[in-house]
């Protein structure tokens, strides 16, 4: 495949889109934001390692000279609160962070804290950037998904499966009853739907289950070709493909994301060959040199870390903020809002984005670029094609499918 150079924003290699303010022009004003996401608990996995891309993205801006915009040079600051994946905890963060801390952009996993939050945040005009496009709703202007694409890119790993695996006919999906679970359910059920692959089962299980034996079970008695863990939490995706190789399943599996380190401790390493989801590690040779560079200064500070996609999105949605405040020329939350939505194309770590959404969630507050898919190969996760959601909408009825599927969900 043809190697295809992306637009990598993170400021951590350099520059062009956002420029630092130089060490000859050190930075004279502080500009916050806050960390309101999961530290501990079971969404652990989709907010800690966060951090990891964010203190070395805010380590590179402040040690040459900070953030300039609208002729201020800019030192930043996070500040973290664990709000744990629990909605109260979120709105007590949210209330420190606004109130207390003068934050002016907040970094969320979103998903069940999303809708207590947003109230609050949309008074004080607080932008808001989640990793959740389905969080998005006419009554959270502020809101927004700029780097993840979840649970969208389930209807493209679909895609491809069916192009990549023609003989695979029948998919169970085993995700957990809550909002982000019941999200990927009905994505896939549609993506596999269009594809003509039939969804042979999609039970959700509670989140308080910690025996993945009678649901695996349950799932292979329909003799499913592909079994997708849909936006299972990563302790719980390694403990049901446990019970799918301890049962003795051989097939095609597919996720919303990896937790590598987690699923290798239950399964070997060459089980999970083949596996399809859309994130790969930023060493792949498909990416540019930019990607490249992070993953050598992430791998530098953390060498005995796993690397996810959670490594470099809530960095990536600093990119676009810094992006929207530049054009604002201003850090003012309403402003930098409007700036970004001014903007036909915004840059995303995969290639120029648009916005999208309104269709579907009531506001175009998507940023959607062309997306990777993978598949795992000797343990890593490699691109092995691209695809696009504009381009899936435009296919036979796969609107009306998605619609459908979403309605039956309660999600539309």
């Amino acid at each position: 495949m043809k190697k295809v150079m992306f637009v990598f924003m993170a400021l951590i290699v350099s520059v062009g889109i956002v420029a630092f303010g130089g060490q000859e022009s050190l930075a004279t004003e502080t500009v916050k934001i806050g960390f309101n996401a999961p530290l501990s608990g079971p969404a652990a996995a989709w907010g800690l390692p966060g951090m990891e891309g964010v203190s070395i993205w805010v380590d590179k801006i402040n040690t040459s000279g900070g953030l300039k915009i609208g002729g201020k040079n800019y030192k930043v600051k996070i500040i973290k609160y664990d709000n744990e994946g629990i909605g109260s905890k979120a709105l007590l963060g949210a209330r420190k962070l606004v109130l207390e801390d003068k934050v002016v952009a907040m970094l969320m996993l979103g998903g069940a804290p999303s809708a207590v939050v947003q109230p609050f945040l949309t008074k004080n005009k607080i932008m808001a950037f989640v990793l959740i496009a389905s969080d998005i709703a006419p009554d959270r202007p502020y809101l927004m998904d700029v780097t993840d694409n979840f649970p969208i890119y389930h209807l493209l790993h679909t895609e491809y499966i069916a192009e990549a695996h023609p003989k695979a006919k029948t998919a169970a999906i085993i995700s957990q009853d809550d909002e982000i679970g019941l999200a990927a359910i009905a994505w896939s059920e549609a993506g596999f739907e269009a594809a003509g692959i039939e969804v042979v089962y999609s039970k959700p299980f509670g989140v308080e289950t910690t025996d993945f034996a009678p649901i695996v079970t349950a799932a292979l008695a329909k003799k499913p070709d592909i079994i997708s863990t849909g936006a299972s939490y990563p302790e719980f995706q390694a403990l049901i493909f446990e019970q799918a190789y301890t049962q003795g399943w051989k097939g095609i599996v597919t996720s919303a994301c990896w937790d590598f380190k987690a699923i290798v401790a239950k399964v070997p390493t060459g089980w999970m060959d083949g596996a399809v989801s859309g994130f790969p590690d930023f060493d792949d040779p498909k990416l540019s040199k930019e990607h490249n560079e992070f993953w050598k200064a992430w791998r530098a500070k953390y060498p005995t870390h796993g690397f996810s996609e959670i490594v470099w999105e809530y960095m990536a949605a600093l990119d676009v903020w810094a992006y929207g405040a530049r054009k604002a020329g201003t850090v003012e939350s309403e402003k930098v809002y409007k700036a970004l939505k001014a903007c036909k194309e915004v840059p995303h770590s995969f290639g120029p984005g648009v916005w999208w959404g309104k269709e579907i969630f009531g506001r175009d507050n998507l940023l959607v670029p062309t997306w990777p898919i993978t598949e795992v190969h000797n343990g890593k996760p490699k691109i092995v094609a691209y695809k696009s959601l504009m381009d899936w909408l435009k296919k036979g009825n796969n609107k009306e499918i998605l619609i459908k599927c979403l309605k039956k969900w309660k999600l539309m």
